[in-house]
C-alpha cells in the first residue's frame, strides 16, 4: 500500500510499504478521509520528540472496514467507522478509570506506529463508543475524520462546566477552537467572542455562532472583552491559539475566579511569573485573580459524534482544502497558512 513516511522536519515521502493485519483484537480500515492536526504540523515544522521517524503520522481519519480480528465483536467487514488507533497498557490506573488516553505507556498510531496518511490503516484495540463510531448514512467520510479534532473542543467544554450566563472567549479559530465554539452554542452559553488573526477562519466562527469576531492585529482584544464584559473579564476563555502572547492574554483577560482552558499545544517555550502582574495592571496576576487554568487533553469523543451526526458542525463549514495523499507536502504546507486554510483533508 501506498502511505507518506515522516522522515523529519520537512520531509514525507509516499512510498509502498506492507498493509497491516488486524490482529486478535483490531480492524483494518480503507482510509477515505485523513486530517492534518495541528500536532502533525509541528513535527513538521522542527523536531519533536514523541513523533518517531520511519512512519506515517495522522490520527484523525475515517473509512471501511475491509478486515477484523477474531475478538472483535461489535464491528463488521464493510461498516462505515471513524476509530482512533491506539494502544494502552490496560494496567494503570488510568487504564482502570478508562481514562485510556492518559495512560503513561500509551502508544498511538501516527506517532509511534504508521496512522493515516496511507491507504490502510491498523487499528489494534477496538473500545466501542470510546474510540470507535460507525458512520451514519447521514454523515460523510469528512464528518467522520472530524470527530477526533472536533472532540478535543467538546471536551474542554465539558470540563469547563459553563452556566448558560457565561461570557466565553476562544482564542484561535482552528478546528479545535471552532468544535469548542460549537459545543458551547450547543449547551445553550448567550455570548461567544472569539479571536483570531484569520478573516477566513473568522467568518467560519461567524457560520457557527459567534456573537463577536475579533482580529488581534487590528483589534485588542483584551480591551474588546472588557468592553464587551463591563470591565469584569470572560467567566471562561479557551486558550486554543498555542502563542505566549495568547498565553498570556489569556491570563488578562478572564475574571477573577475565572476558568483558563488551556488546549494549544506551544512550539515556543516561554516563562512567566504568577504572582507578578503587569506593571500598571494589578488585575493580571494569576495568583491574586485565582485563576482556575485547566490542562485540556484528548476530549470527548461521544458528544463530538453527537455533535457532528446532528450537523452543528460540518465539514462543508469547516473543510476548506482537500488533496490526495500524492500531494501531501503541498497540503501540509497549505495547512500551515491559516490565511487561506481551516480544516485541511487527505483522501488517500
Amino acid at each position: 500500500m501506498k502511505a507518506a513516511i515522516y522522515y523529519g522536519p520537512g520531509n514525507l515521502k509516499v512510498e509502498e510499504i506492507e498493509r497491516p493485519k488486524a490482529g486478535d483484537r483490531g480492524i483494518v480500515v480503507k482510509v477515505r478521509a485523513a486530517g492534518i492536526c495541528g500536532s502533525d504540523l509541528h513535527p513538521y515544522k522542527q523536531a519533536w520528540e514523541r513523533y518517531k521517524t520511519g512512519i506515517a503520522l495522522g490520527h484523525e481519519w475515517a473509512g471501511d472496514v475491509v478486515e477484523v480480528g477474531p475478538k472483535v465483536t461489535d464491528v463488521k467487514v464493510g461498516d462505515r467507522v471513524w476509530a482512533t488507533a491506539l494502544l494502552p497498557d490496560f494496567t494503570c490506573d488510568a487504564c482502570k478509570r478508562q481514562a485510556y488516553f492518559q495512560c503513561p505507556n500509551i502508544k498511538v498510531g501516527g506517532l509511534e506506529f504508521h496512522g493515516g496518511f496511507a491507504e490502510y490503516v491498523w487499528a489494534p484495540v477496538i473500545i466501542p463508543n470510546l474510540n470507535l463510531f460507525k458512520l451514519p448514512a447521514s454523515m460523510s467520510y469528512q464528518d467522520g475524520a472530524l470527530i477526533e479534532p472536533v472532540a478535543v473542543g467538546t471536551g474542554l467544554v465539558k470540563k469547563a462546566e459553563p452556566q448558560a450566563s457565561d461570557v466565553v472567549a476562544i482564542l484561535g479559530a482552528g478546528i479545535i477552537g471552532l468544535g469548542a465554539l460549537a459545543r458551547f452554542r450547543d449547551v445553550g452559553i448567550s455570548r461567544i467572542i472569539v479571536s483570531d488573526v484569520s478573516e477566513k477562519r473568522l467568518r467560519v466562527a461567524r457560520e457557527l455562532g459567534a456573537d463577536i469576531l475579533v482580529n488581534p492585529t487590528k483589534e485588542d482584544i483584551i480591551k474588546r472583552v472588557m468592553k464587551e464584559t463591563n470591565n469584569r473579564g470572560a467567566d471562561i476563555v479557551v486558550e486554543a491559539a498555542g502563542r505566549p502572547v495568547t498565553f498570556l492574554q489569556s491570563i488578562d483577560m478572564v475574571r477573577p475566579d475565572g476558568k483558563i482552558m488551556v488546549v494549544a499545544t506551544y512550539e515556543e517555550s516561554f516563562m512567566f511569573n504568577p504572582s507578578l502582574a503587569r506593571p500598571g495592571m494589578p488585575m493580571t496576576s494569576l495568583v491574586r485573580k485565582a485563576v482556575r487554568m485547566f490542562g485540556c487533553y484528548a476530549g470527548d469523543m461521544p458528544s463530538s459524534f453527537e455533535l457532528l451526526k446532528a450537523g452543528k458542525i460540518k465539514a462543508s463549514q469547516v473543510i476548506s482544502h482537500t488533496f490526495p495523499l500524492n500531494k501531501i507536502k503541498e497540503a501540509f504546507e497549505t495547512q500551515m497558512n491559516s490565511q487561506e486554510s481551516v480544516k485541511v483533508m487527505i483522501e488517500p
